[in-house]
This record gives C-alpha cells, structure tokens and sequence, in this order.
C-alpha cells in the first residue's frame, strides 16, 4: 500500500487537494448510489444518500483507512488505464457499463477490478454504501467532521511511515 505524507508546511493545500481527489475516488465505490465517477473531475454530485446525526470516533478511523486504501486502488488502475490506452482514461462511471464499451477488454477489466474492489474495501471496513454515503455527503458540509477525517488521515499516514 502507498501512503502519500506532505510536509506540514504544505499540509493545508495538499490536504485540500488530496481530499478533492479522494472523494472523486470514494464516489466510484458506490456503484448504485453515486451516478458519476471521473478520474480528474473536482466536482461530485450525490443522487441519494443518509444522513445521520454524529459519526463516533471508531467510525472516523475506519472511514479515513478505507478512503487512503480506495485512492491507492484508483491511483493504480488509473495507472494501469492510462498505460494501456496510451493517454488519459475518459470519465468512467461504475454503475453505467456503457460507459466501459469504448476501453480495450483488458482496460474494461482493470475499471471493472477497480469498481469492485472499491465497493469490498467499504464492506469490509464494516460500512454499507448508504452508511459511507452519510459521511462522504456530511464532509461537504460539516468543517468539523471534514477536519476529524483530516486529522486521522494524517495521523493514519504517519503511523504507516
């Protein structure tokens, strides 16, 4: 697994920059319940999800470990797309197969591998989509809760130096 550690000094804009493009990550996993993954877009749309009303600590951890480990598995099949296909991969959406038709097989398998396994990391980080779905939305609009994520993403980081 790679872990990605920034300077301190630089920590408020890369942090900002690597959650962006983690949550561009996170949103692929949920096949059903989020419409659009992309792999450079900065913007996220939800079409459903749950909200509850406090995320306990436990909740935090296991929630941070799963993103790191889902953008390591986007990092690579992104990777892996690119080579095969010689440049950047198009805009692949989980929960829309046509939207693989157009990538070689062995690519198709790789955005297929990727969608899959993303889906089995928040299952087995004991989360069902809707309940992932709940922290991912209340990010977007709780700096409280975004800065708890943040802050054990970076303490998780640093634990795997």
């Amino acid at each position: 697994m790679v872990i990605y550690c920034y300077p301190l000094a630089d920590l408020g804009q890369s942090l900002r920059r690597s959650f962006i493009v983690t949550f561009l990550a996170v949103i692929a996993i949920l096949g059903g319940v989020i419409p659009e993954f992309s792999w450079t877009t900065e913007v996220v749309s939800f079409q459903s999800s749950a909200y509850t009303q406090d995320f306990t600590a436990d909740q935090i951890k296991r929630y941070a470990k799963a993103v790191l480990w889902i953008e390591t598995e986007r990092r690579q099949a992104y990777q892996a797309i690119s080579q095969i296909l010689g440049k950047s991969p198009p805009a692949i959406t989980c929960n829309q197969r046509e939207s693989f038709n157009n990538l070689p097989a062995n690519a198709q398998r790789i955005a297929v591998d990727y969608c899959n396994n993303s889906k089995k990391i928040v299952k087995d980080s004991g989360f069902t989509a809707a309940q992932f779905n709940a922290i991912t939305n209340r990010i977007r609009t709780d700096d409280s809760l975004r800065r708890r994520v943040q802050n054990e993403m970076i303490r998780l980081q640093r634990e795997n130096k």
